[in-house]
């Protein structure tokens, strides 16, 4: 009989551990079991910043909220009531600060590790910035089930899981955080700092507290239930907890409140705990967001030879989630992984469907501000502000149970504009990702404004480039298997423009050198990108996909570029003259409803899909989309290929030409300019950079000459030489009548002898 009592009590606290919370959706958003970002706290101490703050929020009605801080594995603040003040940016994430504790503080630590190395909290990290070395503590991911999270991390050698909890005792809320560890050595715990001094060390610390203002007379309870040996420890109003050596299950039990409830709450913290098993937990358990939302496609119309179908975002949808596409990837069964800024990743179905019919399942959710995503070896991995996180789903349920981390070693500070973005591998399974600078331009980390590296197991972050400001999108492959990134004007940022990034390359912004930057009498000794583009054709960069397929038409083997500020695709058309790369770039005439970043082509119908998001500065008018390019088979009227020589341009076409039409050179303009590098934000178009004559140079097109393919012209012009801007427009006939009317911005760095 009392093995059933057991059983029974032990079910009865699964359910509860399990029940979905009511409440606690400000703004009208479910942002499910947790929430991680950069949270700001004014307690125990001002400006108290959790960089990599993960916010759980715990109770029947998730009133109480715990954020641990993932870089120091320390609880940075417990409050209760009202959640986070987000702000207006943080949901539209034009200029997204740090959200605020909104509620009434009740526990804190001061900036500073959560754990003991050899007995000493001394914070020996540089600039006091990033996480703890991994020989002292680091944080292994999180486990969701139902509604609790339970933390993975490990000090020194052992292995801890914890989760935060709640019970209620009448009006009492008494915060636990329960452990599961097992050390060959003692370690020691910081709990929390800026309480009363006294109290003698043992299982249980309690307080009485001077009444505030009107505020009642309040307590400070605190125990260690379970575990052998564990002891609470104050100093001067800093409380830790000693953990003798071995394997050890406890939970620590929080509380503050009016006085008048101490006498329960003592009671109820004198009475064995049941504790969970962590373990059990780690296992995988039902999903959250179990009702797929259907939609339907919109499938482009037109007589060209490229079509945009609008693959319809899960907008509206149950929990009021946000979808402003921060990048994807495809699944190898052909679904589509999606990840959203505000923290979500979405999985969609029936991109084949010939009718056009969508389900989207809602598959993780509360990451920090997710701008890329890889599949790899069927798993995803998400480029997180915070961390690159791997997302497991144990049990099959179509739900990410285990985020774990796979990489956290990027170093983040408050400033909005540092955003991660993007990721793609190499063919060895190395990550590559790049990180904005900051906003004003003063960078603070080590980190911002590179190009980053990250080792096929997570083990190990490197910089291999600098200089960048907002390379908000890149690529890996293509026949030389190149990296490039996209970046956009502002300091030193003349204008937008396509780098490829060769390793310990710097690529302009100063502020962002990171000690790599040319003497101020060599200013212009930065690497040159391949291409620019003029602020009428890009003001804000997006990313960039190689054609892999024979199935979009001609352009196999080709890199795109598309433009996040004016929601546009180009086509780039590369040379390399005495190994010098550069390139032209010509628009394809489609537009997107949202500010287009990243594209991949699908290995199962070989077409270009594209995210995107509404936010800073595009032409966007949607919060977010997910687009597919699709070659309807007609007929390719646009420039191949581009070649620049001492004596002209030759371009071919994909396609034979009028060649009375092509060879007439009043159907062609050419006209050239500079821009100015410089400390100021962007810069005109100069005729004459030297003189700082503002305006377009025109260039005479001397004669023009056809091949005999009938697709290749030859444009004579006198005074070929380097620029870092050209255009030729063009408005010919096809061989068969139809229009060519096309633009190409191309970079000169280097003339070829013929």
């Amino acid at each position: 009989m009392k093995q059933f009592a057991i059983v029974a009590a032990l079910l009865a606290l699964a359910a509860t551990l399990s029940a979905a919370p009511a409440g606690n959706t400000p703004d009208g958003i479910e942002r499910g079991p947790y929430f991680s970002g950069t949270i700001k706290s004014s307690y125990p101490v001002p400006n108290n910043l959790a960089m990599k703050g993960l916010v759980v929020s715990v109770g029947a009605n998730r009133e109480v909220h715990v954020c641990y801080d993932a870089d120091l594995l320390r609880m940075s603040v417990v409050w209760s009531g009202d959640y986070l003040k987000f702000g207006k940016s943080q949901v539209e994430i034009v200029h997204p600060q740090p959200p605020e504790v909104a509620g009434k503080p009740l526990f804190g630590t001061v900036t500073g590790p959560g754990w003991a190395k050899d007995g000493k909290f001394e914070d020996l990290r540089e600039n006091k910035q990033g996480r703890l070395p991994t020989e002292w503590a680091k944080y292994r991911g999180l486990y969701l089930n139902g509604w609790n999270v339970i933390l993975k991390y490990t000090v020194g050698a052992a292995e801890v899981l914890e989760m935060p909890g709640l019970e209620t005792v009448g009006e009492a809320k008494i915060v636990t955080r329960t452990f599961e560890l097992d050390s060959a050595t003692p370690q020691t715990l910081l709990v929390s700092d800026g309480l009363p001094a006294g109290g003698t060390p043992g299982a249980k610390l309690t307080f009485d507290v001077a009444a505030a203002g009107n505020e009642p007379a309040q307590s400070i309870a605190m125990a260690v239930q379970g575990g052998k040996g564990i002891t609470l420890e104050n100093n001067s109003g800093r409380v830790t907890a000693k953990i003798p050596a071995g394997k050890q299950s406890f939970r620590i039990a929080l509380w503050k409140g009016a006085k008048s409830d101490s006498a329960a709450v003592e009671a109820a913290l004198n009475s064995p705990a049941m504790l969970p098993s962590l373990a059990a937990l780690t296992k995988g358990a039902p999903g959250r967001w179990t009702q797929p939302v259907e939609t339907q496609a919109v499938l482009g119309t037109g007589d060209g030879p490229y079509v945009v179908d609008d693959l319809t975002p899960p907008v509206p949808n149950p929990w009021n989630s946000k979808t402003y596409f921060g990048g994807f990837d495809f699944l190898p069964d052909g679904r589509a992984a999606v990840a959203c800024f505000h923290g979500d990743v979405w999985i969609v179905s029936g991109l084949k469907d010939p009718q056009g019919k969508l389900s989207w399942k809602r598959f993780a959710t509360g990451m920090f501000q997710p701008l890329g995503l890889k599949v790899v070896d069927g798993l995803i991995y998400v480029t997180c502000r915070d961390q690159i996180t791997r997302l497991h789903d144990l049990n099959g349920d179509g739900e990410a149970d285990f985020y774990e981390c796979f990489n956290n070693d990027t170093v983040v500070t408050p400033n909005y504009h540092e955003f991660c973005l993007d990721l793609h591998t190499d063919d060895a399974g190395n990550f590559y990702y790049g990180k904005g600078a900051p906003w004003p331009p003063t960078v603070q980390s080590p980190h911002q404004g590179t190009m980053i590296k990250v080792s096929k197991d997570g083990s190990k972050l490197e910089v291999i480039a600098t200089g960048l400001r907002a390379p908000n999108g890149s690529t890996l492959g293509g026949p030389n298997g190149w990296l490039t990134v996209s970046d956009n004007e502002g300091h030193y940022m003349p204008a937008s423009k396509l780098n490829l990034i060769k390793t310990g390359g710097f690529y302009g912004m100063r502020q962002s050198a990171h000690g790599k930057a040319p003497p101020d009498d060599k200013i212009n000794d930065y690497d040159q990108p391949i291409c620019w583009l003029p602020k009428s054709q890009d003001n804000s960069s997006g990313g960039q996909a190689w054609v892999n397929t024979k199935q979009w038409g001609p352009f196999e083997n080709h890199l795109l570029f598309t433009s996040y500020g004016m929601g546009t695709l180009f086509h780039v058309m590369t040379e390399e003259v005495d190994g010098q790369v550069q390139a032209g770039m010509t628009p394809f005439p489609l537009k997107f409803p949202s500010g287009t970043m990243r594209g991949r082509f699908s290995p199962k119908d070989g077409q270009l899909y594209l995210t995107g998001l509404r936010g800073w500065q595009t032409r966007g008018t949607r919060d977010g989309a997910f687009t597919r390019v699709r070659y309807t088979g007609k007929p390719v009227d646009m420039p191949y290929s581009l070649h620049v020589t001492k004596q002209g341009v030759q371009i071919t076409f994909t396609r034979e030409l009028d060649t009375a039409s092509a060879a007439d050179a009043a159907n062609w303009a050419v006209e050239r300019w500079d821009y100015l590098y410089s400390s100021n934000y962007g810069s005109k178009e100069y005729s004459n950079l030297a003189k700082k004559e503002v305006g377009h140079e025109k260039l005479d097109v001397k004669s023009v000459r056809v091949g005999t393919d009938k697709k290749t012209v030859f444009l004579e012009i006198p005074d070929m030489k380097p620029v870092m801007q050209m255009r030729v427009k063009c408005n010919l006939k096809a061989a068969d009548g139809a229009t060519v009317s096309q633009e190409i911005y191309n970079t000169i760095h280097k003339l070829a002898e013929k």
